[in-house]
């Protein structure tokens, strides 16, 4: 077996126990918060009912124990309900709502991560130039203004000018759960730009926010590799200053660049539930919110699992795109 293998199943057990430890800690946590069986109950039912639920669904057990059940539950599709959001399914909840989440999350990964390439790269290469200070500027609003004041500023402006809206109607079929791709495969076209009135709002603020961490990221690692005298020793050769930057500076820069984009990634399903919140858009990001104000056990859990398997799994993705980038990484061997 190669090293690289090796690395990868390492990587991989490690994940699952990553995952294993990070879910029971916070499953200890929400029970004790509250009592979980309020899940299951209302206020008016009688105390020989609820004392039937809880040893029907083991809350009258040990945490451990409470915990292998629940772990059992994920495994075969029981998910709990959600008190908090209508006493419904959790994974009726996810299967509905996440849909809402990714389709914003995915047109921000596909703006913010060129983009923020493609200035970071032109502010690094042209420093202290115009272009280098209007980078500089971007990202200092990104980074000073926190996302809820933006969502407002562009709440106000945008919804008053009738560019957004917040509580739309849409007649389209739901096929996808992602109202802009709904709308196109149902040849919807007025459907269509009320999805997006819908979703320019956080799609403005996520990606500004995202541009002025990751572009000022990978800048400073653009102009760190400039300065070292490998790029020099290039020149000196004959090499074009623009070979020397495309082929090697910013192949290394690279590195701290992926590193931030994969914790971005994962970090955007948690994240944009200010966003939503703001701006009224009902995704996960919103839904996890509800559940939290309401202390809501079973949902709590459930996005905590998704946000988990999704952080690790980008982290994961990251260590192997570092292999691609620099063949120097020996993946734990020695040299």
């Amino acid at each position: 077996m190669t090293p690289f293998k090796r690395y990868i199943i390492k990587r991989i057990v490690y994940s699952v126990i990553t995952i294993f430890l990070i879910v029971f800690i916070v499953f200890t946590i929400s029970r004790s918060a509250g009592d979980p069986v309020t899940a299951y109950v209302t206020p008016d039912t009688p105390k020989e009912i609820v004392e039937i639920i809880r040893k029907k669904y083991h809350f009258d057990e040990p945490i451990p124990i409470q915990f292998v059940y629940w772990l059992d539950g994920i495994i075969h599709g029981d998910w709990g309900r959600a008190y908090g959001v209508g006493r419904r399914p959790v994974l009726e909840l996810i299967g509905r709502y996440l849909p809402l989440t990714l389709e914003l999350n995915l047109y921000v990964l596909f703006i913010a991560l060129p983009l923020s390439y493609w200035i970071g790269t032109k502010a690094a290469t042209n420093k202290d130039t115009w272009i280098d200070h209007a980078a500089r500027i971007l990202a200092l609003i990104g980074q000073c203004f926190p996302q809820f004041f933006l969502g407002i500023l562009f709440l106000a402006f945008l919804y008053r000018g009738g560019w957004m809206v917040i509580n739309p109607n849409f007649t389209f079929q739901t096929i996808t759960g992602m109202p802009t791709i709904d709308a196109l495969l149902d040849g919807d076209l007025q459907g269509f730009i009320l999805a997006l009135k819908y979703l320019i709002g956080p799609l403005i603020v996520l990606v500004i926010g995202s541009l002025s961490m990751q572009m000022r990221v990978l800048r400073s690692s653009i102009l760190e590799e400039l300065s070292k005298d490998y790029v020099m020793t290039g020149k000196s050769k004959g090499l074009s200053k623009d070979y020397v930057e495309k082929k090697y500076a910013r192949r290394n820069a690279l590195i701290p660049f992926i590193t931030l984009m994969g914790f971005w990634v994962a970090n955007l399903t948690a994240g944009s539930a200010i966003v939503e919140v703001v701006f009224n858009r009902y995704g996960l990001g919103n839904v996890m919110a509800m559940a939290a104000k309401a202390t809501d056990h079973n949902a709590i859990q459930a996005f905590t699992v998704i946000y988990t398997v999704a952080l690790v799994f980008s982290n994961l993705v990251v260590d192997i795109f570092y292999g691609f980038l620099d063949p120097r990484i020996k993946y734990g061997e020695k040299r």
